[in-house]
């Protein structure tokens, strides 16, 4: 495209034109073009035998560049990434993460190779949790991956931002502390729905709890945004800012299988545990591959 540009005197949008019809081999409109180049190059001083075979020699490099331009770009990429992931398990693994944040299966897929690696993937917590995935230190042990909100389904990157930006000022100490640094109701019913459901506010009280409490939650946040901005106190705080607490209905938690079927809906996969868990080990000894890696696995291979 650069020579045509150059030696031919074509216009970019000519010598995109150029490329697709060479590519695409279409005999009427290659001979048009090779008049009009070797015209335009005989203006710039260039013989016509000169213009014609560069013209055929572009018309040979398309049976093989770009098959040679693909496979040359995709070696570089298959060594820069094995190198990554050799030396940046971690780090590498979270990036994967988050560009395949939108495809469930590569999520699952990415999570599987992490764990098989020894990184431990971290549920979404509403507390550490970013949109993307995203690394975490931990003090008392190797850096884990981090679960991002924005793979979880139903949550938007507007509720998220609300969440992360009250996040700002600390960590959210307990539900009455989230509910009066965050407008709730902007947040949205099916959003907290969502994240609860997930496992994202389990530092708060159970799953059903919440649930079942999630009205009263919202109109409390409400309340006290309300109360706050008006300039409202509280007779029973020295001078401070009026405040409902929050009171979560005592009811049984809801049983293991649902809040796994609840994780898999949401986010694809099961996050806080699996329900064949207790038979890994005697799995492992039989199982060479999953459903999803059959994809990338020779004919005739065998792993264990």
């Amino acid at each position: 495209m650069r020579a045509a540009v150059e030696l031919g005197g074509y216009t970019l949008s000519e010598s995109d034109e150029l490329r697709k019809v060479i590519a695409k081999k279409q005999k009427e409109k290659l001979e048009k073009h090779r008049e009009k180049f070797i015209r335009g190059a005989q203006e710039r001083g260039i013989p016509a035998d000169i213009a014609a075979a560069v013209f055929t020699d572009w018309e040979e490099f398309a049976r093989y560049g770009f098959n040679k331009s693909h496979a040359a770009d995709y070696g570089i990429m298959a060594v820069e990434t094995a190198y990554l992931k050799a030396h940046y398990p971690v780090e590498y693994l979270t990036a994967l993460l988050t560009v395949s944040m939108s495809d469930i299966a590569k999520v699952s897929l990415y999570v599987t190779e992490a764990r098989n690696m020894g990184i431990e993937v971290l549920p979404p917590d509403i507390r550490y949790s970013e949109w993307n995935f995203s690394l975490e230190d931990r003090p008392e042990g190797s850096p884990a991956i981090r679960f991002g909100l924005g793979a979880i389904k139903n949550v938007g990157i507007a509720p998220v931002d609300m969440i992360i930006q009250a996040r700002a000022e600390g960590t959210f100490m307990d539900l009455n502390d989230l509910a009066n640094r965050v407008d709730l109701r902007a947040v949205g019913r099916r959003s907290l729905e969502c994240l609860i459901k997930v496992g994202a506010l389990d530092a708060f009280g159970s799953r059903n709890a919440l649930l079942e409490g999630l009205d009263n939650i919202i109109a409390i946040s409400a309340a006290n945004l309300k109360a706050r901005n008006s300039g409202q106190l509280s007779i029973f705080d020295d001078g401070g800012a009026f405040s409902i607490s929050i009171k979560l209905p005592d009811v049984p938690d809801v049983d293991r299988k649902t809040q796994l079927g609840w994780e898999r809906e949401l986010i694809g996969m099961y996050i806080s545990a699996h329900p064949l868990a207790a038979y890994q080990g005697e799995l492992g000894k039989k199982v060479t591959h999953f459903s999803g890696q059959l994809s990338e696995v020779e004919d005739g291979e065998n792993q264990r």
